[in-house]
């Protein structure tokens, strides 16, 4: 559902509208916290009384994939061979799916994956951590469909030239980037660690280092703190930032399941339900695809509680069950067969199986920070924003972040600024909230728009989805823009 998200920036007006719906909460609360902002930041605690300080120029709390992803391209970059680079991760040690040996069977999937942009592979691929990827499977077109109606969107490349995103387990992600993170020799990771305070500038004296607390004890002194220590930040409490946060009151269920023959399956489906949320599977291999299916609380618990057999009859379900359907979408679906002329639409596959122990729930929600960055300091990934994962950009948009904080670091040291200037940070500012608020709103108002059953709304959506998908024009600005 990622490229339909491009399609409410194209929009005339739809950019700037969407952009303004957020940023109007944001800004109020920009302005109520402006004096804070404008004093030392931090808990109080005074970081003189932790013992002797060691200096890092850079500080990244959170070893997630996208601080680790960030710990690697800076710690490449030319512009910082000279820089020391401190990496904090809360566990013992990095925990990865390592690749099949000879003569071993092949390891299982993990149930959490990603759907990653071309773009987003592209900068792995300059990070060197993609030639690392030894398990994925790339998806050539993406097929969306109503249940409450006919109407359904294919996008894809041109002849299917090329795949508008590729499927990868987190574990096999995190092991490229970690793998590539080993031979970084400027980055020191801290396991069994974490940021517990910090201390930023004054506006009075901007140019002081901010001190970090560590976990351990440790008093780090230090150019630039970058927060990528997920939506729970504690490094955005510490720099004082509003966020703007809420609950969609819907679970996330995920599972990796068997396909009941080999196919090439090479196609992501996603099917909106009248029950909750869209269900949606992601392709891994010729016999195996992933679910993400999103659903009511009370219905989450009710299909983790069925048999695996069960289970899986449940899904097939929702992938193939027709709903009633109302005599005003009926009419509008048959109104639109008549313009655009009655085509075929791919079936989705059916599951045979479910792969032991696979399945796992987490809660949705949206978040986001008024403030990206402030006196040396700077966030990164789900510490910034959060985002529902009906548009699969959770992880897209996170790469993207430290895409641009390079850029405007690398830029910073060239005209010999120290890192955290806070003119420059608002430059990466500026251009990550430009486009993440407008993905975030836009998956907003998708997951809302396809909460409703009311017949009006229904014949409304199918209408619009069908206008998309008869354009080829229009579909091929969507995923060129997607897939940025």
């Amino acid at each position: 559902m990622a490229v339909l998200l491009a399609a409410l920036g194209k929009t005339p007006g739809g950019h700037q509208l969407i952009v303004n719906s957020l940023l109007k909460g944001i800004c109020v609360r920009k302005a109520l916290l402006n004096s804070r902002l404008l004093s030392t930041s931090g808990s109080g605690t005074d970081a003189g009384d932790h013992g002797s300080t060691e200096f890092y120029d850079i500080v990244i709390a959170g070893g997630g994939l996208v601080g680790t992803s960030c710990a690697v391209a800076l710690g490449r970059s030319q512009m910082f061979t000279d820089k020391r680079i401190l990496l904090l991760e809360t566990s013992k040690s990095f925990t990865t799916l390592e690749s099949k040996k000879e003569g071993e069977d092949e390891p299982k999937f993990s149930n959490r994956v990603y759907a990653i942009s071309p773009g987003s592979k592209s900068f792995m691929e300059k990070l060197g951590a993609w030639k690392h990827v030894w398990r994925s499977q790339e998806v050539l077109s993406m097929q969306v469909w109503d249940a409450l109606s006919d109407a359904n969107v294919t996008f894809a490349n041109p002849g299917y030239s090329d795949p508008v995103a590729v499927v990868v387990e987190s574990a096999v992600l995190s092991h490229a980037v970690e793998k590539q993170l080993q031979g970084v020799g400027n980055v020191t990771t801290e396991f069994g660690c974490s940021l517990q305070d910090c201390t930023f500038p004054s506006i009075s004296n901007p140019e002081e280092k901010a001190t970090v607390v560590l976990s351990n004890g440790k008093s780090i002194s230090t150019d630039l703190v970058i927060g990528a220590d997920g939506f729970k930040s504690r490094v955005r409490h510490l720099m004082g930032s509003a966020y703007l946060n809420g609950n969609y009151d819907r679970i996330a269920i995920v599972a990796t399941l068997k396909l009941i023959e080999k196919t090439e399956n090479n196609i992501a489906w996603q099917r909106f339900l009248p029950t909750g949320g869209p269900i949606a599977l992601l392709p891994l291999s010729s016999e195996y695809s992933s679910l993400v299916w999103s659903t009511t609380p009370e219905n989450a618990k009710q299909l983790m509680n069925l048999s695996e057999d069960d289970f899986v009859d449940e899904v097939n379900s929702a992938l193939w069950k027709e709903y009633p359907r109302s005599t005003l979408v009926q009419r509008s679906c048959e109104f639109i067969s008549s313009v655009q002329g009655r085509k075929p639409r791919l079936l989705p596959p059916s599951m045979s199986d479910i792969v032991p122990n696979s399945r796992a729930t987490f809660p949705l929600g949206f978040g986001h920070s008024a403030y990206y960055v402030n006196r040396r300091v700077a966030l990164i990934g789900d510490a910034a924003h959060r985002v529902h994962p009906l548009g699969g950009q959770g992880l897209n948009l996170g790469i993207g972040d430290v895409a641009c904080l390079l850029k405007v670091l690398e830029t910073s040291t060239s005209v010999g600024e120290h890192l955290g200037n806070l003119e420059r940070l608002k430059h990466y500012e500026t251009e990550r909230q430009r486009h993440n608020v407008v993905v975030q709103t836009g998956v907003d108002f998708l997951h809302r728009l396809y909460s409703f059953d009311f017949s009006p709304v229904v014949a409304a959506r199918s209408i619009g989805l069908s206008i998309v998908d008869s354009s080829d024009v229009l579909k091929k600005c969507i995923v060129a823009q997607a897939s940025a």
